[in-house]
């Protein structure tokens, strides 16, 4: 199934009594024997949480069967609303702009808070780092550590994110905290001339911002680890054979080849010269997308950068690794946070939101990681 990350993500709504303009929580009933509505002032429909307050699936029904009969008799006056910050079509220019007028207003900070969602889920779906990785949080002031072979090389990612350390002795790695941030700014003048979405540029240079931050620092791990144990592999063109030859080093250590990263400019190779050796389904997909799904039961991760701006993987690298489970470990300290901030101060008509992350990152299996390189 395809993943749209720029869907729009359905709003919540609640219901209103129209008469006391009050959330909609009416006195808790039920059905007699003879099938009339006995009413209770002690309790309520709904709980404090919004949900239905019922012991039973025959109660809940009862309930549900008692709403619906008082709004179709007219009892229930009720009214849908739905929240007040929008960021689709329709007032969204008009609430943008009141938003953005006042930095410390709680639709400020709402409009930062909602653009986060979509972006985790977005990470969650295109980086390198958290489909290698598999994310776990971890409490305020836990000490992070991952179990490594004593007979292997641990590595770890330091602080400025781009300098890899590595660890011979012992039999824990203790990775450091790697902190990750963007500012998404917009200048006043956008908000009043721009005739399109402000809030999905911030948000796409945001995300841009982070998977790169993200990437770069996962795949400088991976290039330290993958020199440790295994040889690099050499390859005038990336098909089957070389495929094949960079799963081999992982799996001679009795591990599972489980993902390959090649750079967007080898797709080429792989339409070219797999496409003749892959299932008529994947040969079209080929041939009409230029997609893969895996390969040798491996995974293809492509990545690119934007005029080299966002690249990790360098032309004609590849680079594949095992299973995330004997790979390392991603340790979330800080999730994914959002906080308003202005440059009015500074003279400068910008305002924005500050977004900012905190994890650990380490390799604790470089004999997990093989590293191809192409001749030609």
């Amino acid at each position: 199934m395809k993943f749209n990350p720029y869907a729009k993500i359905a709003e919540k709504v609640k219901v209103f009594d129209k008469k006391t303009n009050e959330p909609f929580n009416p006195y808790d009933f039920g059905r007699t024997a003879t099938g009339a509505i006995s009413r209770s002032a002690k309790s309520k429909v709904f709980t404090d949480s919004g949900e239905l307050n019922a012991s039973s699936k025959k109660d809940a029904l009862e309930k549900i069967r008692g709403l619906l009969d008082g709004q179709s008799s007219g009892e229930f006056q009720v009214e849908a609303r739905a929240n007040t910050l929008k960021t689709a079509s329709g007032d969204s220019d008009a609430i943008i702009r009141q938003a953005m007028s006042d930095p410390n207003s709680p639709e400020f900070a709402k409009a930062g808070q909602q653009l986060l969602m979509p972006i985790k889920e977005v990470l969650d779906y295109e980086t390198i780092t958290r489909k290698l990785w598999v994310p776990r949080s971890v409490k305020q002031g836990e000490v992070v550590r991952y179990d490594k072979d004593v007979y292997v090389t641990g590595w770890s990612i330091a602080e400025d994110g781009q300098t890899p350390i590595s660890q011979v002795e012992g039999a824990y790695v203790y990775p450091a905290d790697l902190q990750v941030t963007a500012y998404p700014s917009i200048e006043l003048k956008d908000v009043y001339r721009a005739q399109y979405d402000i809030l999905a540029r911030a948000q796409e240079r945001a995300r841009q911002e982070i998977e790169h931050q993200e990437d770069l620092a996962a795949v400088n791990l991976l290039r330290a680890g993958g020199a440790t144990e295994n040889p690099l592999t050499l390859f005038p063109t990336l098909n089957i054979g070389a495929f094949e030859s960079l799963r081999y080093q992982i799996e001679r250590h009795r591990l599972i080849c489980s993902a390959f990263l090649i750079h967007r400019r080898e797709m080429s190779d792989i339409v070219n010269t797999v496409r003749s050796q892959v299932d008529p389904v994947t040969q079209r997909e080929l041939v009409m997308a230029g997609f893969i799904g895996s390969i040798l039961n491996a995974m293809i991760v492509t990545t690119a950068g934007t005029n080299n701006q966002f690249q990790v993987l360098d032309p004609g690298e590849v680079i594949a690794v095992t299973l995330p489970e004997y790979l390392g470990g991603l340790a979330v300290r800080v999730d994914l946070m959002s906080e308003p901030v202005t440059r009015m101060h500074e003279g400068i008509p910008q305002r924005g939101w500050f977004w900012y992350e905190m994890f650990a990152l380490c390799l604790i299996n470089s004999k997990g990681v093989a590293l191809g390189q192409k001749t030609t």
